[in-house]
């Protein structure tokens, strides 16, 4: 099993095999560059367990902001900090997720304490699998759904979490 950088021929990997077996020594390099990470397979997936056929109550729009340069990074333009308000939503709602990544680099964003469903991706509805994390990339967008079903504070961030301690971090809380 190989595992290549994005955008490189670098590879690294592991090999399955019976103990005694011999191993051939195998090239550090693929024959060509992975591709940039797209969201061809993720448009291809159902849920096992989908959520429960209804309509979203409130849509949240989620712009993921930031700058590489500057090494900053927010969501919908706030760096969050501990006096960044949560978003308020209401016990027993379904939420709507409009992620539209305006960085450029694939932001892969996770919900604790849930699992969404990916409901859209570049504004074709579909029936996608159930996940607490899923890849954002660069000017795109994938809508998620979830219901508001276990109250509490959550975090909502990248998982990349050098991006999620310089701001891209916010929180969603309900009762």
């Amino acid at each position: 099993m190989f595992f290549l950088l994005e955008g490189e021929r670098r590879r690294t990997g592991i090999i399955l095999a019976p103990p005694g077996a011999q191993i051939a020594r195998l090239s550090e390099t693929a024959d060509d560059a992975s591709p940039a990470l797209d969201l061809m397979l993720e448009a291809q997936r159902k849920a096992t367990t989908p959520l429960a056929a209804r309509k979203a109550v409130q849509v949240v729009p989620i712009d993921l902001t930031g700058d590489m340069a500057d090494y900053v990074w927010s969501i919908n333009n706030i760096v969050w900090n501990e006096k960044t308000p949560p978003i308020e939503l209401k016990s027993g709602e379904r939420v709507e997720l409009a992620m539209t990544n305006r960085t450029g680099m694939s932001q892969p964003m996770h919900l604790h304490g849930h699992t969404y469903q990916v409901v859209e991706i570049g504004g074709k509805r579909l029936d996608g699998a159930r996940r607490d994390t899923v890849l954002v990339p660069p000017g795109k967008q994938v809508v998620v759904a979830f219901d508001c079903n276990n109250p509490g504070h959550w975090a909502f961030h990248c998982h990349l979490l050098y991006h999620a301690h310089a701001g891209m971090f916010a929180s969603f809380k309900y009762s």
